[in-house]
């Protein structure tokens, strides 16, 4: 808990500090350890390899002190390790001795009994006298033709210069390893402080940002790491958010633009009408005027609410199964008159056999009659509109193609923005408030199905509605209670 206070950095380095401490703790030990077997092991096979040549010795050459002091000098060479021999049986009666001994070599129980089996054995011990360090010592049972002859040679070597050297190499260590630790440790302490510069650096352009700043993009840093990672992930959601906002911005205004002309219309309407004294049919006409824009905003003011409850999911799917026969004949007919009035002909291209697919029937209409509604929106007299249905091994397939203006490429990436126009200009006799092709989207999401767009300036454009059977992803989620739920027999068609 009280950790959670100490910032990143100082934690960081204080774990690093406690690593490195048991880590140099461990190297040391171990360090120790090694030097002191070795060391220890040297000492055994010298007096190993001199015992055995005493031993070799016995019954060539014999045992005299100058003989043993000679194997003595050769195994153990001219260092400060004074080494001495004694040729002893199993009562302890000494045979032959080098002139050097000032400590008395026990025979101990475990030396005579592996000396009975044949086996040396290495023993230590303590000096009775204050300050003497403690002696090594091997006992070597004489062997002659393959038996123990009973005798027993004897060679110790006293261990100071041995701990000594231990005594200095811990010396050394204990000196080295803290020192070694300070250094790591401030070390550590600047490489952390020094690889939080980029997160500091990623903080500070943070903070600069605003609404109203969002083109501000974070410094990546020159490593290619996790830290390079995450700055370029929150540029790309810096850029999500910045597309968002203008098209937020946009959104607003195109919304205040189209509840702006009918209040106008009403407005004026209205004060026109009470100026003066009219007859009752013109405050008929007027009225009726008023309806009509009455009708036009309440459109809007539907239409965004259905594409705000579509967007985030809260429509109730009655999932069923649709022959697309009737289905098609059925979204056809409500919009043909729209067709014969412009002289744009409504070709229906569908397979012999009956095509059945997984969805809400309403929504999938109102889909359907936008995207054609569309197609004969942006269509010219005596055009062609075709509507051809197909399918493959997972999805239906409903693909219009008309033969209009086309839509330009630097404007297909936003036609399905609430109110874009990819000519800009606001042609409201045209009909429609701009929200059909996102409509038609969001709709069709709900069924986790895809609209592609194929369009040419001057030639025309291609809407192909993709929707999988139900099996092929996950499904649409059931809102919530108190939800919102559009009853699929009176969803009726949006213009664009």
């Amino acid at each position: 808990m009280y950790l959670n206070r100490i910032p990143v950095r100082l934690r960081l380095s204080l774990g690093h500090a406690v690593w490195m401490a048991l880590l140099f703790a461990g190297l040391g030990f171990g360090l120790y350890r090694v030097v002191q077997h070795n060391l220890f092991q040297s000492v055994d096979a010298a007096l190993l390899a001199s015992a055995r040549s005493i031993s070799d010795a016995r019954f060539v050459r014999g045992f005299n002190s100058p003989l043993m002091e000679e194997f003595l000098t050769r195994f153990f060479g001219e260092r400060y390790i004074r080494p001495y021999a004694q040729l002893v049986d199993l009562s302890g009666k000494i045979s032959a001795k080098t002139e050097n001994i000032r400590v008395s070599l026990p025979v101990t129980p475990l030396a005579v009994a592996n000396a009975e089996r044949g086996l040396e054995t290495f023993e230590t011990f303590k000096r009775s006298a204050r300050g003497a360090s403690p002696f090594r010592q091997i006992t070597l049972p004489v062997v002659y033709q393959g038996r123990f002859t009973g005798e027993l040679i004897q060679v110790g070597a006293p261990l100071d210069s041995t701990l000594g050297s231990l005594h200095e190499i811990g010396l050394v260590l204990w000196l080295a390893l803290p020192i070694g630790l300070l250094v790591s440790v401030v070390f550590g302490y600047k490489l952390t402080k020094h690889a939080f510069e980029p997160v500091t650096n990623i903080r500070m352009a943070a903070a600069k940002l605003g609404v109203n700043d969002l083109g501000v993009r974070l410094p990546l840093p020159p490593a290619k790491d996790e830290l390079r990672g995450l700055a370029g992930s929150f540029n790309d959601m810096l850029d999500r958010l910045e597309d968002a906002f203008k098209r937020l911005r946009c959104f607003s205004g195109d919304v205040s633009h189209e509840l702006r002309t009918p209040i106008a219309v009403m407005r004026a309407e209205a004060e026109l009408a009470l100026r003066r004294d009219r007859s009752p049919e013109e405050y008929r006409e007027a009225l009726k005027n008023i309806v009509n824009e009455t009708t036009t905003m309440t459109t809007i003011v539907e239409d965004l609410l259905l594409l705000a409850r579509a967007e985030s999911r809260a429509l109730a799917m009655r999932w069923e199964d649709i022959d697309t026969i009737p289905f098609i004949r059925q979204v056809v007919e409500p919009i043909r008159p729209v067709f014969e009035k412009k002289q744009i002909e409504l070709e229906i291209k569908d397979e012999a056999a009956p095509i059945l697919f997984t969805g809400t029937s309403g929504f999938v209409a109102i889909v359907l009659k936008n995207i054609l509604l569309n197609a004969a929106k942006h269509s010219a007299p005596t055009a062609k509109v075709t509507l051809e249905v197909s399918r493959n091994l997972t999805e239906t397939i409903f693909k219009v193609t008309d033969q209009g203006e086309g839509i330009p490429e630097s404007s297909l990436p936003y036609i399905f923005d609430p109110f874009y126009r990819a000519d800009t200009a606001r042609n409201r006799s045209a009909g429609g408030a701009g929200v059909g092709l996102s409509l038609a989207m969001a709709l069709v999401r709900l069924h986790n199905g895809t609209i592609d767009v194929a369009s040419k300036v001057g030639v025309g454009s291609t809407f192909a509605v993709r929707i999988p059977d139900r099996q092929a992803g996950t499904l649409a989620q059931v809102p919530k209670p108190g939800s919102l739920t559009v009853a699929t027999n009176s969803a009726s068609p949006v213009l664009v």
